[in-house]
């Protein structure tokens, strides 16, 4: 006999004279669902009510029973018992331990019905036989909660996910933003943080809070959860996450979602770091307008851009040393160099190209911003 139901042997037990065909089906079901009740405390821990046990019960004792008197044993019923018992959060332990309480009753019941023919040294033969079969029996019961748990995990894990992206969607309703919360366990007594990485990182690593983890537009997204004013650590190796400010009502958690993805933005092509939103006024404006940011890049370096490349890098280069150094040509030159003179007269051939002063504050805010924007998204194609 095999685990797909096909018999490899038959009892040697003559039909009518086994003890098996004496036995009370029905009562027999009841103390096996008491024995396991009382001797396995995870069957009462998950609730699971009598008349279930003993309806998963009944037709495994029949499938033994008619194996005993010379049948095939039929598997059916233990794969059942697997699902359901999967389906009502019981361990595989648990299952398997059910399976040896059923054995003991069981073979005591046979061995002490009366006028059997096994008495004694016989009762062994008796035993061998039935815990072939209850084996094969405990092993469908595995296979089919390993099955089962395995399709209840991926759901759970599926649904989890479905509830993430609803949180973080902009066009969801009031219900489902509910239902989701509901199923995540948040609501708004936490603190709520957004991070988002690269689809490829897999180096990041975030302590001290809970996490709800999804794929989102080619990117993994995180909500994150603390429940107290503890703070939270992440770290990145060879990764790259940006993260929005915090919030505390779920409502806020889709404009989380875009400060995260700008946050990202900001990184600009570092091949790793963590970017808070917000973190530098200028970047974060940069990466939340880029269309306005690059009309004001075609407006404002578009002399400039006529240039050699290698020309037009110099000067970019020289003016952003400067503003660096906070103004100083001195200290510009030793960052480039350079001699001061020479950095001087790099400035004035950019103003001229620029045709702005960097000695204005309002044209020397619209040169680093313009510069900035080059720098985060590169140079905009031609108008």
């Amino acid at each position: 006999m095999n685990l797909n139901g096909e018999q490899s042997g038959s009892s040697p037990a003559s039909v009518g004279t086994h003890p098996a065909s004496r036995l009370d089906i029905d009562c027999l079901a009841r103390l096996i669902a008491d024995d396991i009740i009382t001797g396995d405390q995870a069957y009462a821990e998950k609730h699971i009510p009598i008349e279930i046990l003993v309806d998963l019960i009944t037709p495994n004792i029949h499938s033994l029973l008619n194996y005993l008197e010379g049948g095939t044993l039929d598997l059916g019923p233990a794969y059942n018992t697997g699902r359901v018992k999967a389906e009502h959060g019981m361990e595989l332990s648990g299952v398997l331990h059910a399976y040896r309480l059923a054995g003991l009753r069981l073979w005591r019941e046979l061995a002490m019905t009366p006028d059997s023919e096994y008495s004694g040294k016989d009762v062994f033969p008796l035993g061998a036989e039935l815990w072939t079969a209850l084996d094969d029996l405990s092993t469908a019961a595995a296979e089919a909660h390993r099955e089962a748990t395995g399709a209840r995990e991926r759901w759970a894990e599926q649904s989890r996910i479905a509830a993430v992206i609803d949180l973080l969607s902009s066009t969801v309703t009031s219900e489902r933003r509910n239902t989701a919360a509901h199923l995540l366990q948040l609501d708004d007594h936490s603190r709520f943080f957004v991070m988002l990485t690269d689809a490829q990182a897999s180096g990041i690593e975030v302590l001290g809070a809970c996490t709800h983890w999804a794929e989102i537009d080619g990117g993994r997204v995180c909500l994150l959860a603390l429940r107290d004013r503890t703070e939270f650590l992440s770290t990145t190796s060879g990764a790259r996450a940006g993260f929005s400010e915090e919030f505390h009502c779920l409502d806020d958690a889709a404009e989380a979602a875009r400060q995260a993805r700008i946050a990202l933005k900001c990184l600009n092509d570092r091949a790793e770091g963590i970017y808070h939103f917000g973190q530098s006024p200028t970047d974060t404006l940069i990466c939340s307008q880029p269309s306005q940011a690059r009309q004001l890049v075609r407006r404002t370096f578009a002399e400039l851009r006529t240039q050699p490349q290698p020309n037009r890098d110099m000067l970019l280069d020289t003016f952003e040393a400067w503003v660096e150094s906070g103004g100083s040509l001195s200290r510009a030159s030793e960052a480039l160099y350079c001699h001061r003179n020479t950095v001087n007269y790099r400035l004035r051939k950019f103003e001229t190209l620029a045709s702005r002063s960097i000695s204005d504050p309002a044209d020397l805010t619209a040169l680093t911003t313009a510069l900035r924007t080059i720098r985060l998204l590169d140079w905009p194609e031609s108008a």
